[in-house]
């Protein structure tokens, strides 16, 4: 198991180093916009702040499990995320539904994201099938069993391909978080920040040149 990790660890400073190095940063603004809401005394800013939270701790199980090799069961993590970018977003359109979180009155998830209008179903309803729940269907195990020798894989290997097609994910979501934060920040102070509007632009343009470019 140690070895994955230490394979994955060598491959962050090589091949997949400017993904390691996006994350990094694209954290780093999670956690200036989560400083920004929780300074403000006002129930959508605290409310906010701890979604945001809530949505950088998935995201890190996501990034360590997919370290492990194990990407397939970190999309059990991969649903809470999508609901808490979700989340942010029905309270930046109606910033009084932070007293209904408050007061545990939020609908459930799926409505949420019928009141957004949320892209994110087809996924979620993936995730629900191979992912959230316990399946023995063939995109749930393929990654347990060795072909060439049919027999059951105890440990799963580091492969960089899979590891990059994760990150790729992670990262997707996380610029989406992330601009949804400063979107939040601007509500909160009902004021927009552009200065942190222009930090988000640079570091989502520099994302999706990333994620543009042709995969080896």
């Amino acid at each position: 198991m140690r070895s994955t990790r230490r394979q994955a660890a060598a491959c962050l400073k090589e091949d997949l180093k400017p993904y390691a190095i996006l994350l990094d940063e694209t954290f780093s603004l999670i956690d200036l916009c989560i400083d920004r809401l929780e300074t403000t005394d006002s129930p959508f800013g605290r409310v906010c702040a701890l979604t945001l939270v809530k949505a950088r701790n998935l995201t890190l199980g996501c990034y360590s499990l997919s370290l492990d090799a194990l990407g397939q069961e970190a999309g059990a993590l991969l649903r809470p995320l999508i609901e808490c970018l979700e989340l942010l977003t029905y309270f930046r359109l109606d910033p009084t539904r932070a007293e209904d979180a408050i007061e545990e009155r939020l609908p459930g998830a799926g409505d949420i994201a019928r009141r957004i209008e949320g892209k994110f179903g087809g996924l979620r309803k993936y995730l629900n099938k191979y992912a959230s729940h316990l399946s023995l269907a063939a995109e749930s195990c393929s990654h347990l069993i060795d072909f060439r020798s049919q027999r059951i894989r105890l440990v799963q290997t580091h492969r960089t391909v899979v590891l990059r097609e994760n990150l790729r994910t992670i990262l997707a979501i996380l610029m989406c978080v992330t601009i949804e934060a400063a979107n939040c920040v601007s509500v909160n102070t009902q004021n927009v920040d552009h200065a942190l509007a222009d930090t988000v632009d640079a570091l989502k343009s520099r994302i999706l040149m990333l994620l543009d470019k042709p995969v080896p």
